[in-house]
């Protein structure tokens, strides 16, 4: 059903998601329908009419019959379905996984591998054979985050802490080893070889 009434003025209010805009001239507010900015379903209104009517429902906003050759032109498209949603917020489009930080405590995207490599060799760091090499790694690993601007600065210190600290005290162990042999069998004194004879 087509309102036949034509409002007597040209300034026009119009409903877009929810809120009122306006005023436009009828050309204005024609040409943002056939763009497709307003959808035919949206509320207009204007002096003259009664209440406010769906756009694809007021004869005045149809272009003139006159303006081309009825066969050269499609016939107008059918009201079209309102976008309740509305555009999609700017959070929410489709984005690179490597520049979620959540995204990358899950899943090494992003990252540098040198400091993947890093982070499992400290966590195997504790094995003490691990640890000199995770101190290694971690250190290649902060100058490759550096120099290429990636992530996982986290996991290369994390490398680097537990290299060092395990490293640290595989060296301890082993001074302790060698200075617990050494006073468990003391050299013998006396100076000459023991030839196997009786004195």
């Amino acid at each position: 059903m087509t309102t036949t009434t034509t409002p007597a003025t040209d300034q026009w209010f119009y409903s877009h998601q929810g809120q009122q805009r306006g005023p436009v001239t009828l050309d204005e507010l024609r040409a943002l329908l056939a763009g497709g900015q307003v959808m035919w379903s949206e509320m207009v209104w204007s002096a003259g009419m009664v209440n406010w009517s769906p756009a694809n429902q007021v004869a005045a906003l149809r272009p003139p019959p006159s303006a081309a050759a009825p066969g050269n032109l499609p016939p107008p498209l059918p009201p079209q379905a309102m976008n309740y949603a509305g555009p999609i917020p700017r959070s929410e489009r489709y984005h690179d996984v490597g520049d979620d930080p959540r995204m990358r405590m899950l899943i090494p995207v992003g990252r540098s591998p040198w400091a993947i490599i890093a982070g499992y060799l400290g966590l195997l760091s504790p094995l003490m054979i691990f640890a000199p090499f995770a101190l290694i790694v971690s250190i290649i690993a902060m100058r490759d985050i550096k120099r290429n601007r990636s992530h996982g600065m986290g996991r290369a210190v994390f490398g680097l802490i537990m290299g060092g600290l395990c490293t640290i005290a595989a060296g301890v162990m082993i001074v302790a080893i060698i200075a617990d042999s050494r006073s468990s069998n003391p050299p013998a004194r006396g100076g000459g070889t023991y030839q196997g004879g009786r004195k």
